[in-house]
């Protein structure tokens, strides 16, 4: 922390000249940029937040509503969300049957698939075994 200390005093060069630099009148903004960090820094090395931590308690700024604190206010948002248009309502629904026929659909479809493949596997294996014998007959 001491090393940071003599960062944040601006020392004027022995001599200004008319070159731009600045006078005793303005104020270094890096002097003040570090002057704002050690400030910052001092908070969080005092531990300033870190009482729920400790204590257990959460501090009344810190503490947010999750909704309406007031019964009435909470059931009346419950019912809006509740009743929502009967066009969302019917698309909901034609939506719903529109997915349980393409899974039916779908599930129709993978059998077929299945069966097919299960007979072209039973063919292939047929010709594989006629190929087998007649491989055996001519090498006898």
């Amino acid at each position: 922390m001491a090393d940071l200390e003599l960062f944040g005093t601006y020392q004027q060069p022995a001599a200004a000249a008319d070159n731009g630099a600045l006078d005793g009148a303005e104020e270094d903004p890096a002097a003040a940029f570090l002057a704002q960090q050690e400030n910052e820094i001092a908070g969080i090395e005092n531990d300033e937040g870190y009482g729920i931590l400790e204590s257990g308690e959460v501090p009344a700024a810190l503490q947010e509503s999750n909704g309406p604190t007031d019964s009435y206010a909470a059931i009346s948002q419950v019912d809006r969300l509740q009743s929502e248009p009967e066009s969302i309502r019917k698309w909901r629904e034609e939506q719903k049957e529109r997915l349980e026929q393409l899974d039916a659909n779908s599930r129709k479809q993978e059998a077929e698939w299945k069966e097919k493949a299960i007979k072209e596997l039973e063919e292939w294996y047929a010709r594989q075994d006629e190929n087998l014998q007649k491989t055996k007959a001519s090498n006898r």
